[in-house]
């Protein structure tokens, strides 16, 4: 028969709602759509919807929705006419994202549907982002997912892939594989009618003609005889009634030409239609042999030769710091309120400790969206997000010093004037760190929960000037916290000489103007500890190589900001802006001066370094704050010694300027390094004509022989290789974009905030950095949490304190997410709600680390045995295995197969169900992720 045109009823784009002025617009927005589809498809038999966020969803859902239309809802779900695809919070952003948050609001948008509808998503809807990477498909066919739609990806391989008509490609990653479906020119492909010219018989013609075209030509390049064809546009169904009538003109009138065009429309969504099988169906039983795609993402993405969309790496990188700041403080936040719950605990509520983790669990997910985490939105809604995660942060705050409060024992205790701080580590290995609380006085007393000792080193903060920070050394095992003691030292310690905390010693290096002529290397000072020794040029006051002991190598390494300028005039071709990334030239040294200061002590030494934009300014625009830690010896003080901690303070910038720091080396890279995807997994990344040429969280490696150069990054930025031994790090942008499009929506940069964060530094051989990098990330990610607050007369902590007994895992496993939820996964609807008013199930991620043939020893498959693993918590007495987001279990999860051109079926799923799994004893295989639902015995 002919080939049909399946046109779904308009998707809800959620795109268009976070680019409004805010909260009220926002509402607005989301009233008037929801209340207008919900009344139309329930007049209207033949019409179809589809649903992709649930954040906007929900905002109609519980404080708009009527009880009326609350059922009208359900019984259109119910007869698969308004569908929810993907499911998430959000349709979340590819690029800049990591994958713990990617899983966040994944989770939590399925959670509510199953809950609210009993549904499971079974297809996935990205096709808005900036860009595809291959973690989200990977991370899509854990959930359940069997089938994955994108739109957005490079121009040329674009082009390419329509010229071979590859219209669908299974996704290579493990442990699935999950098919997907470009829609390939979607800018071009979607079609609307705009409510100020609806389809009537005068232009009824035009829109035919344009869509036959368009149709014919998209037809060419899938194998298929279906197009599925997007209806719609931002904010296009304030009145869905208009918009449908149009649709429903031009509809018929097409379908009364199919015997002379051989085109048919009817509307549909992904998986349902009104006279044919679904879409998804259509294509899965043609029993096609897809291509397979390399391991590669579809990042950067370019829009055209002279755009390329990678400017928004660094676009508002303040709100992407604070998200990332977020993120990890929810997870500390979710561990600690899941072991105290499963232990006797005396007043805390369980229900008020659950609201505060929701709420940042919430404000964590809506910001993944791709219009947001991006930074490709207005001031309005930046500071709304920002309030949402600043809200969301204290709530959390408040929980776990009220959980300090419950576990803290307290006697009869000092005189007031001091601190009790309580150090919380969150990750499932022990780990040795240097902990930063802080103090309003020089001199430092500090013990332990027993009374003892503990040394410790005090210097001027730089956060506060008159606060002091107080920098102690702890050896943490995993899920644990530790209790200190900080008063001001008495007379009589001080005539004594027993200090808790030594003092640092000072060296002062005098501003360097830079001088383009004078040869650098003849003055160098060094610092070291016992992992490296940095040498710095005193002409320069800038680094000049660092030895490294285990290979007893000196590298030359040499950092420096430096900035983009851009021109904004709106004539140009290609200017930066929100999203795109085009300098005029290439980047210039931004500092006429540099000052340096060293200070050092027995646990740490500090180089802190100033640059300035002129000789004579009062204020440095960029500082450097370079760490050595001499932790102790062994394995438990490995991760410590063998990072330089570099903090870094940028801004505020001139306009049209864009800040990156500039790693430059003798290593001979011809421009290639790795970097990872979203945290997840590492990427070989060749040079290209970008000036970004990647993307997510930082991991890139510089190889030379056996040694590597590996920087970490704390928070999401962009990186590339613009020389030979060259790293850039994109670090911030202030713009003025002049352009009439970007005024009009008030999306410009002039953002003239203070950007900070950390990177790691790690330089050894290639044995060193590949046991050591994947760890180090994830140890960077989520340091331990310091809580800290006023000392009483009676706070103290008991003498015979005792510790929890630990969480520990093996090195190469991650405790990915340790929660929580408030729910648990029930086949039967029924009795799933029925179990939100029980006990606790705690919802457990695990995490492999590594990839298959990284490591010979860490890459192995993992064997661990939960009983085991779990005892500090609780008695276990049944565990369940389900599907990344925990609404499927698997027994019940069947998942398309899809057939590939090596001649073997692939699954995105199996034919068959995945058998229940049975016993303590699990088996993690190199970077598979497993969830878990645990229930404990009661207490």
């Amino acid at each position: 028969g002919p080939p049909t045109l399946w046109v779904p009823g308009f998707y809800f784009l959620a795109s268009g709602i976070p680019d409004g002025a805010g909260v009220m617009v926002t509402q607005a927005y989301v009233t008037t759509v929801y209340t207008s589809v919900v009344e139309d498809l329930t007049r209207n038999k033949q019409h179809r919807f589809i649903i992709v966020d649930q954040e906007f969803f929900r905002l109609w859902w519980d404080g708009v929705a009527s009880a009326k239309q609350k059922v009208q809802v359900h019984e259109l779900v119910a007869q698969r006419r308004l569908e929810f695809v993907l499911g998430g919070q959000v349709m979340h952003d590819e690029a800049v994202t990591h994958v713990d948050d990617q899983i966040l609001q994944l989770t939590e948008g399925h959670g509510f549907l199953y809950e609210t509808f009993g549904i499971q998503p079974q297809f996935s809807w990205q096709v808005y982002s900036f860009g595809a990477s291959t973690t989200t498909p990977t991370l899509f066919a854990l959930a359940g997912f069997s089938g994955h739609i994108i739109s957005r990806i490079d121009y040329d391989l674009k082009v390419t892939m329509q010229q071979k008509q590859v219209s669908s490609e299974p996704h290579p990653r493990l442990p699935t594989r999950l098919c997907f479906f470009p829609l390939y020119s979607f800018r071009h492909l979607r079609m609307f009618t705009p409510s100020d010219m609806p389809v009537i018989k005068d232009n009824i013609q035009m829109y035919t003609k344009k869509l036959l075209n368009n149709t014919w030509e998209q037809f060419i390049w899938f194998q298929i005889g279906h197009v599925l064809w997007p209806w719609g546009c931002d904010r296009q169904f304030f009145n869905a009634s208009v918009q449908f009538a149009s649709m429903d003109r031009l509809m018929n009138y097409i379908n009364s030409l199919t015997p002379k065009t051989g085109v048919f429309l009817e509307y549909a969504t992904l998986t349902t239609s009104i006279r044919h099988t679904d879409y998804f169906q259509a294509i899965h039983s043609t029993h096609i042999s897809w291509h397979i795609r390399n391991h590669h993402n579809l990042l950067p993405y370019s829009s055209d030769m002279v755009h390329s969309e990678t400017g928004f790496y660094a676009s508002r990188s303040g709100l992407k710091g604070l998200a990332q700041r977020a993120s990890a403080l929810l997870y500390a936040g979710e561990s600690m309120f899941t072991c105290f719950m499963l232990a006797p605990h005396r007043f805390l509520d369980r229900a008020w400790g659950l609201q505060q983790l929701q709420k940042l669990r919430w404000a964590v997910s809506e910001v993944q969206h791709h219009y947001t985490i991006t930074g490709t939105h207005t001031p309005k809604v930046r500071d709304m997000f920002a309030e949402h995660l600043g809200t969301g942060m204290q709530g959390v705050c408040k929980l776990m010093a009220s959980i300090i409060q419950d576990r803290s024992l307290v006697l009869s205790g000092p005189e007031p004037g001091g601190h009790f701080a309580m150090v919380y580590h969150p990750l499932a290995w022990t780990v040795t760190t240097i902990v930063t609380p802080t103090a309003d006085f020089p001199e430092v007393n500090l013990t332990d929960e027993t009374g003892n000792p503990v040394p410790a080193q005090v210097w001027n903060s730089k956060e506060m000037p008159s606060a002091y920070d107080l920098l102690v050394l702890t050896t943490t095992p995993g899920l644990s916290y530790w209790y200190y003691i900080i008063t001001p030292m008495r007379r009589a310690q001080k005539d004594t000489q027993e200090t808790g905390a030594s003092v640092d010693s000072t060296n002062q290096f005098g501003r360097r103007p830079r001088t383009n002529h004078r040869q650098v290397g003849r003055r160098l000072v060094h610092v070291e500890n016992d992992c490296y020794s940095v040498f710095l040029d005193k002409d320069t006051n800038l680094m000049h190589s660092i030895w490294e002991r285990q290979s007893n190598r000196t590298i030359q390494v040499t950092q420096e900001f430096m900035e983009y300028h851009d021109n904004s005039d709106e004539g140009q071709v290609s200017i930066s802006n929100n999203y795109v990334f085009a300098p005029n030239g290439t980047a210039k040294p931004v500092s006429a001066a540099v000052k340096m200061e060293i200070l050092e002590g027995q646990l740490l030494t500090e180089i802190r370094r100033c640059f300035y934009r002129t000789v004579n300014d009062r204020d440095p625009t960029y500082t450097i704050y370079s760490q050595l830690a001499c932790g102790p010896p062994g394995a438990d003080g490995e991760l410590l010694c063998h990072r330089i901690e570099q903090e870094y303070r940028v801004g505020p910038l001139e306009l049209n300027h864009e800040a990156i720091w500039r790693t430059s080396t003798h290593l001979n890279t011809t421009q290639v390094l790795y970097s990872d995807n979203n945290g997840y997994q590492m990427q070989r990344r060749a040079y290209k004509q970008y000036m970004v040429n990647t993307l997510t969280r930082v991991h890139p490696v510089v190889p030379l022989g056996t040694s590597r150069l590996v920087l970490l990054s704390e928070q999401v930025h962009g990186v590339s290789s613009q020389g030979n031994g060259q790293m850039e790090d994109f670090f911030h942008r202030q713009l003025l974009i002049k352009q009439q499009w970007a005024l009009s929506v008030n999306v410009t940069l002039n953002d003239t905030s203070v950007v900070h964060s950390v990177l790691w530094l790690l330089l050894g051989p290639s044995t060193l950095t590949r046991d050591l990098g994947q760890r180090s990330g994830v140890a960077l990610q989520h340091r331990p949490v310091v809580l800290i607050r006023e000392l009483s007369e009676t706070t103290r902590v008991h003498p015979d304190f005792q510790q929890q007994e630990a969480v520990m895992l093996p090195p190469s496993l991650h405790l990915q997410i340790l929660s929580i939820p408030g729910w648990t996964y029930n086949l039967n609807h029924t009795k799933h709600l029925q179990n939100l008013q029980k006990g606790e199930a705690v919802l457990l991620w695990l995490h492999h680390l590594y990839e298959k043939g990284q490591h010979p020893v860490l890459s192995q498959p993992v064997m661990v045995n939960l009983q085991s693993v779990l005892r500090s918590l609780g008695s276990v007495v049944s565990m369940e295995e389900c599907s990344l987001t925990g609404t499927w279990d698997v027994g019940t999860l069947q998942r398309w197969s899809w057939k590939i051109q090596d001649g073997h079926q692939h699954r995105g799923g199996a034919h068959r169900p995945l058998p229940p799994h049975r016993g303590p004893d699990i088996a993690i295989h190199p970077k598979e992720i497993r969830t878990f639902f645990i229930h404990f015995q009661e207490q």
